[in-house]
């Protein structure tokens, strides 16, 4: 049996043979290696026991599958050679988990959580108070908000508090311009979900499988229609939930924001004071720093910064006293001097997004929609 280093040496070789036929213009034979090359490197993929190997392995025979593809006719078209395919499996689309996070675990933005309470975890833990008054659980709730604030975290909280099964969908997994491969996988993805007794679903980065049916090609607009197809089903289970995450939310096709399918929009903002506190605790905790660090200090001095751009304040006020050391001076703890320098120095990442989030808005017409967010038009 070929042990996962041999294959991948094979691919290598395989690879290397298509891409001299594709240079001289041998498309078939290009294709053909091509193909042979993705399927060594998935085989690959599965003998290995690394999960950096094997996301590599298969990350390569994605990318060789679909250069093979693009140099010649689809699988089954008539009169075409037969292709070997390389078809997802549950695993590559989904990753299934039991997230350990609890909204107590993330500080500050208390309406925020309540207003996720109240869409999310109520209706699956008050389920008969809910019925006795018609309200239905499941459903779909679509998180948008500034990039680094949270909302992968909400969601995996939000999961935890109803003790749901969190599915995390890879939306890069599923985008493919042939025909009926991107429908079916999502397709596969909410048969999963319904073979769950209770489940959220979460696609981050929402925008890149859901945008504007005018504004796309028309491989994409099938992926919106299948998604459509799907979320109209979800009101025959009430143990699943859909929850999406987008930076743009005026990208996504209206008809996929109406009630019925995502019944609630929930606005996640940069964090406030509380959370900008509890950032720097988390990040402060693995550093060495002196006594006149204040966190009270820093959170106050970071307002509209997100917890991505905290992390790298942290990161790169660590890299001034590291910088010396490596010069030849004595250690030294971190200072609040040198997080002073850091933050004098950097623009939060939010404000070029929140620019952009207001024209874009005000270009969909969609003001009234989202109301959170034009708040930042000031």
């Amino acid at each position: 049996m070929s042990s996962a280093t041999s294959l991948a040496a094979e691919a290598r070789g395989l690879t290397k043979a298509a891409k001299a036929a594709e240079q001289a213009n041998n498309l078939e034979k290009a294709r053909s290696l091509y193909l042979q090359a993705a399927s060594k490197f998935n085989q690959a993929s599965t003998l290995t026991s690394d999960k950096v190997e094997k996301n590599t392995q298969y990350g390569l025979a994605k990318h060789f599958y679909e250069n093979g593809r693009s140099l010649g006719k689809q699988p089954g078209h008539a009169g075409g050679a037969a292709q070997q395919d390389l078809p997802l499996s549950q695993d590559d689309l989904i990753v299934r988990e039991k997230p350990n996070i609890a909204f107590n675990d993330i500080g500050g933005l208390d309406n925020v959580k309540e207003e996720m309470k109240k869409a999310i975890i109520y209706p699956f833990t008050h389920k008969k108070l809910y019925e006795y008054y018609n309200q239905k659980s499941g459903g779909g709730v679509l998180l948008y908000g500034p990039p680094g604030c949270g909302k992968t975290m909400m969601a995996k909280a939000a999961a935890n508090e109803c003790n749901a099964n969190f599915i995390n969908v890879e939306t890069s997994t599923i985008m493919s311009k042939w025909v009926g491969e991107s429908e079916k996988s999502i397709k596969q993805i909410f048969t999963v979900d319904r073979e769950c007794e209770k489940a959220i679903v979460f696609f981050d980065e929402f925008d890149a499988v859901a945008g504007r049916r005018g504004e796309i090609e028309d491989y994409a607009k099938r992926i919106v229609n299948e998604l459509l197809q799907q979320l109209d089903g979800m009101d025959k289970n009430d143990n699943i939930l859909v929850l999406a995450a987008t930076n743009e939310p005026w990208a996504i096709d209206p008809a996929l924001r109406r009630p019925g399918r995502f019944k609630k929009l929930i606005f996640i903002p940069p964090p406030d004071l509380d959370a900008r506190k509890a950032i720097f605790e988390i990040y402060l905790k693995k550093l060495p720093i002196e006594s006149d660090v204040g966190i009270e200090n820093l959170a106050q001095n970071s307002d509209g910064y997100s917890g991505a751009d905290i992390r790298a304040i942290c990161d790169d006020a660590a890299e001034i006293p590291l910088q010396e050391a490596l010069e030849g001076k004595e250690a030294r703890k971190i200072t609040m001097n040198d997080f002073r320098n850091v933050i004098g120095n950097r623009q939060s990442s939010i404000i070029p997004w929140q620019r952009m989030a207001i024209t874009q808005v005000k270009k969909s017409g969609e003001e009234d929609i989202f109301k959170d967010l034009m708040l930042f038009d000031k």
